[in-house]
């Protein structure tokens, strides 16, 4: 049976506190995910909380420039950057000029009431377009402009364009928060460990990937990355099933994964039974 509630906090204060509910699984912001994941195991409920990313693509100069510009674009532009899982920071390293340009020009072909939709409230719209404007002011450069978009036939649609901004620099707030829109914050490095530290110092860690033709560099990341789930050359590193989703640190509270084996394990509970037939067996410590 599946039943659908529609409600506010005093829906999930509900859930989290009813006695015949014995697990809950949430996801949203950090903020909110604490908050259930805390309520719900205080009244002895298991728990899995998602909530929270700041995703960084780790673009290396030897990376596939088309490979990379295509998926670097969808990464941050699917949903309208309204997903967990959206490449919100991409951190060159080195040389990347050409690559960016590459970016720049396939996030020209993401237009708004085409293949982009609306973000989902005037809101937001404001928020984005605020975090935009911010960068801007602070020094970044931005190299595509999504703001002020208007869809002919929906001109009172909450739209948001595609935007890549370069030179963003870590201390900025589109750096560190989570933008929730089609919106790619480039930042740049000299190195891989550079790239690495800056990615591996968010409070989140959800999800992070690299660009590179080298399986060395690939290797370093999957080993080095602060986060649950990495790709490689791929912009959205989703596992198949029966591969796990979940991410570490502020991005989720909680033993077990959504998906996999382990979220199997989060919604059932195991009965050991122990068994004797046979009355002529020896006496041990187990009879």
């Amino acid at each position: 049976m599946l039943n659908i509630v529609n409600g506010d906090k005093e829906i999930v204060e509900a859930i989290c506190d009813h006695p015949d509910i014995q697990a809950v699984s949430f996801v949203g912001s950090t903020k909110i995910a604490k908050v259930v994941y805390i309520r719900a195991t205080s009244n002895l409920k298991r728990c899995v909380a998602l909530g929270g990313a700041k995703n960084h693509l780790m673009v290396l100069p030897d990376a596939h420039p088309e490979m990379t510009a295509s998926n670097v674009a969808a990464s941050m532009s699917g949903c309208a950057g309204q997903r967990c899982m959206a490449g919100s920071t991409m951190v060159g390293v080195g040389a990347i000029d050409g690559i960016v340009a590459k970016i720049v020009e396939e996030a020209r072909k993401i237009v708004p009431g085409q293949n982009l939709g609306s973000v989902i409230s005037k809101e937001a719209k404001e928020r984005i377009e605020q975090h935009i404007t911010e960068a801007e002011a602070a020094g970044a450069k931005v190299l595509l402009d999504g703001r002020n978009a208007v869809v002919p036939g929906h001109e009172d649609g909450y739209y948001v364009g595609a935007t890549v901004i370069d030179h963003v620099t870590p201390d900025m707030r589109i750096a560190q928060e989570e933008v929730f829109g089609p919106v790619l914050a480039i930042m740049r490095t000299n190195t891989l460990d550079e790239a690495l530290a800056i990615e591996n110092a968010n409070p989140y860690g959800n999800a992070a990937a690299v660009f590179t033709s080298s399986g060395s560099s690939a290797r370093y990341v999957m080993d080095h990355a602060n986060a649950g789930m990495i790709g490689v050359n791929i912009g959205v590193p989703v596992p198949r099933e029966p591969f796990s989703f979940g991410g570490w640190n502020d991005s989720k509270f909680g033993a077990c994964d959504i998906t996999g084996k382990s979220s199997i394990e989060f919604w059932t509970q195991l009965k050991k039974t122990t068994t004797k037939w046979n009355p002529e067996s020896r006496v041990n410590w187990m009879s």
